[in-house]
């Protein structure tokens, strides 16, 4: 019969799972086998059938958010019921914060790692078979004599350098073959935005709220996935890359000499993530010139009631500033944006209109947006409760608005926009795929005819944006216009936006097919898979699943 694996570690992957591929590096080094399977609601039973056939002692759930409570629930029970009897744990901003109301939820799980989970998860792998009320590893939460057993936090890992680099799997492979990985440089964030649970989940434990790796150690993993596995393409996952601290400023330009020390400069390209007023032109342009191709930018808002409800503590000036430089170095980049919040009204969301129209109407970002969720121990959830505005299930927290036209213009901004905005076959998405095929062959390959695929995929992205921008607008127009019986009634009005919005979109999508045909056939034919799949996988629906998949 086949040895028990030690642990066996389930979550998302959409991006590598870093915090799960530390822990697991920490356990080889410490003895310990492990496997991680990645999360999909489509795949329960591919993962019961792996459980069954691996056998192993300990099943770790990533949980970051509650809002995939329900979900892992349903997997755990399913799990149980299977005959599984592996010790169950979850981990994850939700379960560190909420531990007690995790194990509620999820009467299947034994325990919650709270916290960085790399020296916690051994101990506990350690002591399977002797944990009882009496143990005291720090950073843990236990089921024990038919009551909840909660330890004190488990200090903060000091030296980032001492945990080995994690384990990896075969590099994800972008556009034109080009090898990616995700890589973190720190952990934690110096700043405290509203709905943010970063700091949070840092701040219950002892130690400093940011702290870095040192920039040969990152530049080392660079140089070992370049070597081993053909990595061209670096995305640092880091929460806050380029705080504008001075400490951070010289580790980056440490980091910057790194990468010219180990001769990557010219080899490698890479992208970060950081707020609109982390950015100096100065050192943006050593960046540049040392790989950086991409951005991710933390805008967040377009008005300053927005701003201030965030704790963003900057400006709609400084946001603006920060992507003029952008453009002015010609970096790619994308943003986030929550149209809506708990302070929204018709006058803050229309400023919001007014800033995406100003700052990306000519294509250089696809609009994109989402609302301020509240997620669990943030100060934004603590002020809505105070306020007595929450709404839903721990699962599915929600809030009102003041106005209540405004959950109506949610509404029907969920109905015509979520597929465009988030679903993997959606414009949005397949606007970003293009362009990252671009900058792929642009960056590493060159050749004929790169100019002129650049300029269809800026041009469809800003009549995406404009015909998004228009809906938006003229469904606000109508808003404002009535009263929550008038949007009712005349909600047919609203519908004809919607149809408006969605053959735009059509038309945009086949332009893009024919594009994509021309310059990269490969991801074109991806996506006729991707949905035949799905088409394949509704047929054997009855109609009322399939109604229920698409509204949901």
């Amino acid at each position: 019969m086949k040895s028990p694996l030690d642990a066996l570690f389930i979550g998302y992957e959409d991006q590598e799972n870093l915090g799960l591929r530390y822990i697991m590096a920490y356990l080889q080094r410490e003895g310990f086998t492990s496997r991680l399977l990645p999360y999909s609601k489509t795949a329960f039973s591919e993962i019961v059938d792996s459980c069954a056939h691996l056998h192993p002692r300990f099943i770790g759930f990533s949980i970051i958010f509650q809002y995939a409570l329900d979900d892992f629930a349903r997997l755990a029970r399913l799990l149980r019921s299977s005959g599984i009897q592996a010790h169950f744990t979850a981990g994850g901003h939700f379960p560190t914060l909420r531990p007690k109301e995790t194990l509620a939820t999820i009467p299947e799980l034994d325990s919650i790692v709270m916290g960085e989970g790399e020296v916690t998860t051994a101990e506990l792998l350690s002591k399977l078979d002797s944990l009882s009320s009496s143990s005291t590893i720090p950073g843990l939460a236990y089921r024990a004599r038919g009551g909840i057993i909660m330890n004190s936090p488990r200090p903060l890992i000091a030296d980032l350098d001492g945990l080995p680099f994690p384990v990896r799997d075969k590099p994800h492979l972008l556009p034109r073959g080009i090898a990616s990985a995700s890589l973190l440089a720190s952990r934690g964030c110096l700043f405290n935005c509203s709905y943010c649970s970063i700091r949070q989940f840092y701040g219950r434990s002892p130690g400093r709220l940011r702290r870095a790796r040192s920039p040969r150690a990152v530049v080392d993993e660079m140089r070992q996935l370049r070597e081993t596995d053909n990595v061209r393409f670096f995305i640092f996952q880091d929460d806050d890359f380029a705080a504008r601290s001075p400490q951070q400023r010289t580790w980056i330009k440490d980091f910057l000499r790194e990468l010219e020390r180990a001769r990557l400069s010219g080899e490698i390209r890479w992208k970060m993530s950081c707020r609109a007023d982390d950015l100096n032109t100065d050192l943006l342009k050593a960046c540049v010139d040392r790989g950086l191709i991409a951005v991710f930018l933390g805008i967040e808002s377009g008005n300053p009631t927005g701003l201030r409800t965030f704790n963003k503590l900057t400006t709609v000036e400084r946001n603006i500033e920060a992507i003029e430089c952008l453009k002015r170095l010609g970096m790619t980049f994308n943003m986030g944006f929550m149209l809506f919040d708990p302070d929204s009204t018709i006058s803050t969301i229309r400023h919001n209109l007014q800033f995406l129209r100003s700052t990306v109407s000519d294509g250089s970002c696809p609009v994109n947006f989402c609302k301020m969720l509240p997620y669990a121990g943030t100060p934004i959830e603590r002020r809505l409760k105070e306020e007595h505005r929450m709404t839903g299930s721990l699962s599915q927290p929600n809030y009102d608005y003041h106005d209540p036209r405004l959950a109506w213009y949610e509404l029907f901004c969920a109905k015509v926009f979520h597929v465009r905005n988030f679903d993997s076959l959606g414009l949005v998405e397949r606007l970003g795929v293009a362009k990252t095929d671009h900058m792929m062959a642009r960056e590493f390959y060159g050749g004929e005819g790169l100019e002129d695929y650049g300029e269809q995929i800026r041009s469809l992205i800003a009549r995406s944006n404009s015909a998004a921008l228009d809906t938006l607008g003229a469904a606000l127009d109508f808003m404002e216009r009535q009263d929550e019986a008038g949007i009712v009634e005349d909600w047919g009005l609203l519908e004809y936006f919607a149809d408006r919005q969605w053959n735009e979109d059509t038309r945009l999508q086949k332009e893009l097919d024919r594009a994509l045909m021309v310059n990269n056939p490969s991801i074109q034919r991806s996506y006729e898979a991707e949905f035949e799949r799905r088409m394949a996988i509704r047929s054997q629906e009855s109609p009322a699943e399939g109604l229920g998949e698409f509204e949901s």
